[in-house]
């Protein structure tokens, strides 16, 4: 995996020099954060928000991340893509979230195909469409969309064929991957988290401390792994239409096997997504749905399964400078075992307003309130029921 993202890194760098037009930018991004008493998951608890009080209620600022992104255009029909990241808790100093390589030839027809490989996300979010898989109305994405940065990196090969009308456009995706088998390990052992801390491709995830092997204090997994040896694959289906909005599906299966094991086991994950994008008079409307499992083997009697499901609306508004945007998240675990008491449920709310004066700063200002049940709190001392509350102050500088 390492070795074809610093590939395509690679090819960037070395076809900027003669390419025939060159894109790109970045962003420093700044937070003041005050939250609730909760450990974060990002230090080993059971807490639903991105910054955790670790014990205590309190303020702090945070570097959230930096981050340059660079299009090289190559040839008419060839573009090479990266995006590099510093963020202060990621293992290495600098980081990719996405590098990849994209032939699409040019059409003069309704039809319209492509190709691309590398490294990057599914096409599955309604809401992270900005630079650095961000989102334009919040600073902190959906429990469906905190997971997908957390676990799911496409690292293969993407087929896409598109069919454009007057007024409605009809795209089918299908894509061969490797290295996401131990995608679900988080769900699994942690549950939802709402969280816009992205895992770069050679980070480490975090899992809580509960889940570490005995004479451990801390429990970490590598989320971008080959395991199996077998290729996993996506396919979805997309229409949108230039007044009604648009219309994502999308099918995903790691295919591992979840008995293989290689320093961790493969996590067989799948599961279906369906979104929507419309707009009611003024309001964009964003709400996704997701539903799936998660499984290993250890033994072949001895199976650990856990179904997930999720789901948001989120209503956004526009006015001059200014963005408002509240969103609703449903969310659910089911541990089909009796070793650990690992399921869960919970809803979140979050309310943002975002000013953006000039294309160089955007301040946000965040609500997020996290109402979850889990009895795996137990193990901490702590209630199963809780609710974590984030507030932060963003101070978004693009370049």
């Amino acid at each position: 995996m390492r070795a074809a993202s610093l590939l395509v890194a690679a090819s960037l760098l070395g076809g900027a020099a003669g390419a025939q037009d060159l894109s790109g930018g970045g962003y420093v991004d700044l937070r003041f954060s005050n939250n609730s008493a909760e450990r974060a998951a990002i230090d080993g608890g059971l807490g639903k928000t991105r910054y955790g009080g670790n014990g205590s209620d309190g303020n702090s600022f945070h570097l959230a991340e930096a981050a340059l992104y660079g299009n090289a255009q190559l040839t008419e029909d060839l573009l090479v893509f990266a995006d590099i990241r510093y963020e202060p808790s990621q293992r290495t100093a600098v980081d990719l979230l996405e590098s990849y390589i994209r032939y699409r030839p040019l059409s003069m027809s309704r039809w319209r195909w492509s190709v691309k490989a590398g490294a990057f996300f599914p096409p599955v979010s309604e809401e992270n469409t900005a630079p650095g898989w961000t989102s334009p109305w919040t600073l902190t994405p959906s429990a469906i969309n905190s997971w997908v940065g957390e676990e799911l990196r496409i690292i293969g090969a993407e087929a896409k064929v598109e069919w454009r009308g007057d007024s409605d456009r009809l795209e089918a995706v299908a894509a061969l991957y490797g290295w996401n088998d131990p995608a679900g390990v988080a769900l699994a052992d942690g549950g939802w988290i709402l969280t816009d801390r992205i895992t770069g491709l050679f980070d480490r995830l975090r899992l809580p401390n509960a889940v570490a092997f005995p004479g451990h204090t801390a429990s970490w997994r590598e989320p971008f792994a080959e395991i199996d040896n077998k290729p996993g694959y996506y396919a979805g289906l997309s229409w949108k239409h230039e007044d009604w909005g648009r219309l994502d599906l999308l099918y995903y299966d790691n295919e591992a096997d979840p008995s293989a094991y290689d320093h961790e086991y493969a996590w067989h994950t799948k599961f279906f997504s369906a979104g929507v994008q419309t707009n009611i008079g003024d309001v964009v409307v964003l709400s996704q749905m997701m539903t799936g499992s998660t499984e290993i083997r250890p033994e072949e009697d001895d199976s650990y399964t856990t179904d997930f499901q999720a789901a948001y609306l989120l209503l956004g508004y526009r006015f001059g400078e200014w963005r408002v945007a509240v969103r609703g998240d449903v969310f659910a675990t089911q541990a089909q075992n009796d070793d650990a008491p690992l399921s869960e449920h919970g809803t979140a709310e979050t309310l943002a307003v975002s000013w953006q004066p000039s294309e160089y700063m955007r301040l946000t200002l965040e609500g997020l309130r996290v109402d979850s049940f889990r009895t795996q709190r137990l193990q901490y001392g702590l209630s199963p029921g809780q609710v974590d509350h984030q507030v932060q102050l963003g101070a978004k500088f693009m370049f």
